[in-house]
């Protein structure tokens, strides 16, 4: 349940250089169906809406756009996001309803494509546009990045006000205080075959400054809020700036709750010691394999052995730590992935999350499949999990069952002498840590958790 950011950054743009009118829908974390979307289109009766849109929502959000554009024909109908910076030819070429695609970051293309049609001249010179011309030609230009991010306004919060915004999972929260998100930094140096960041961002990693950062966290603090989510790709990259944006936060005393994630090679204890008091209480890395040959076929520079020093380092210093995984390569045995599992039981993170392998449109591995001549003619349209493509290396109730094995191995890892000792020392130095445990003391999901393990599937 997190803020829209992309969103209010785009009305945050549009109002300051254009004047417009905005509204912000969250329809996801609204929970609208698809008449209640519509009857609020239908109230609003915007000149333009626009959409962001995932894979995985791909499908979804072609039909309600589809609907919107036949009770509303005259409303100019923009698409942004992932799935359309990666399909905007085929999307207009299947979904005619559609006027305008933006690839890649729109704060400043979206104004200037408005300003356009307000005119009535041609966008074609409007970065990471792509649209048909009345006679049926493409137009496509390459996608959009904003290099100086300081030059942004801060995203407004106020557009939003019907959704108690925090961060769960399944059930049981994770935060309780006035909640937002915040980023501070915008793609990828990296090139992990199975993420889409790296080339929605074409591997250009920028920042904002310390202290433009600061400056939006001491608003946030005024204005009440006291947890806050960074999602930047790789918040540590940059170890400088990590330990100048800390440094900031205590002398302006700031006294609120991060989240964070990080990269297990940007990951020394001293650092995370200046985190931790600076209010960084949890952090978030990218684990995905114990096997040497599987995080090859991910390309992701890094060994399970940096993972475990990195975890190790976090939990000195006093963080929450929360391991990803992912399971079900095509390189990868059953082996392979029960070895993952006594990794992180070796680890002991405070957190885990298993992931099935997905192939996203975007990514090295799906370019690699669709070179390949594996993937289907209509399979950009949605997601799809690795065992739709390799069934005979393991089959979907082989990899379900093998992530609740993990979930069950997580839970068994804090049921000893050992994980209640260093259960009982996270809660006298983590305040996340006593929030999240005292806080979910009579929540049956939490104590379901607890005794029947985690169920995912």
């Amino acid at each position: 349940m997190w803020p829209p950011l992309g969103l209010l950054y785009l009305a945050g743009s549009l109002k300051r250089s254009r004047g417009d009118e905005v509204v912000v829908v969250d329809a996801f974390c609204e929970n609208l169906t698809k008449e209640e979307f519509l009857d609020r289109v239908e109230r609003e009766r915007p000149d333009m809406l626009g959409m962001n849109c995932s894979t995985h929502t791909f499908i979804a959000t072609m039909d309600v756009l589809q609907e919107a554009h036949r009770r509303f024909p005259s409303m100019l109908i923009i698409l942004g996001g992932y799935h359309a910076t990666f399909a905007p030819k085929e999307i207009l070429r299947d979904y005619r309803f559609i006027d305008y695609i933006i690839k890649g970051e729109a704060e400043f293309s979206l104004p200037k494509l408005l300003d356009h049609l307000d005119k009535g001249t041609d966008p074609a010179d409007v970065e990471g546009v792509a649209y048909l011309t009345p006679e049926g030609a493409l137009v496509e230009n390459p996608l959009s990045l904003v290099e100086d991010l300081d030059s942004l306004p801060f995203p407004d919060r106020s557009l939003l006000d019907k959704v108690n915004y925090g961060y769960y999972f399944q059930g049981i929260p994770l935060t309780f205080g006035k909640f937002t998100t915040i980023s501070t930094s915008r793609g990828c140096p990296f090139s992990c075959s199975y993420c889409s960041c790296a080339a929605f961002s074409e591997r250009k990693w920028r920042h904002r400054s310390a202290k433009n950062v600061v400056d939006e966290l001491e608003m946030l603090y005024e204005q009440g809020y006291r947890e806050c989510v960074f999602v930047d790709d790789n918040f540590t990259h940059n170890v400088a700036r990590v330990e100048e944006i800390c440094g900031l936060i205590r002398q302006r005393g700031i006294k609120m709750k991060f989240y964070c994630e990080g990269r297990v090679s940007h990951s020394s204890l001293p650092m995370f010691e200046q985190m931790k008091a600076a209010g960084f209480n949890v952090i978030y890395f990218g684990a995905e394999s114990a096997s040497p040959h599987v995080l090859e076929y991910y390309n992701k520079k890094q060994t399970a052995e940096r993972t475990a020093e990195a975890v190790a380092n976090a939990k000195k210093a006093g963080m929450l730590v929360i391991c990803s995984y992912i399971i079900g390569a095509p390189v990868e045995s059953k082996e392979d992935i029960k070895a993952t599992i006594q990794l992180s039981q070796s680890m002991r993170p405070h957190g885990v999350q298993y992931n099935i392998l997905d192939y996203l449109l975007g990514t090295p591995l799906w370019h690699d499949m669709s070179e390949k001549g594996v993937v289907g003619a209509e399979d950009w349209k949605t997601n799809h999990r690795v065992y739709e493509y390799f069934p005979e290396n393991a089959s979907r109730e082989d990899l379900e069952s093998l992530v609740n094995e993990g979930y069950g191995s997580f839970i068994g890892a804090w049921k000893s002498m050992d994980g209640l000792l260093e259960l009982l020392r996270v809660i006298l130095v983590n305040s996340t840590a006593r929030e999240v445990i005292f806080g979910n003391l009579t929540n049956p999901a939490a104590r379901k958790a607890i005794t029947n393990g985690i169920k995912t599937f």
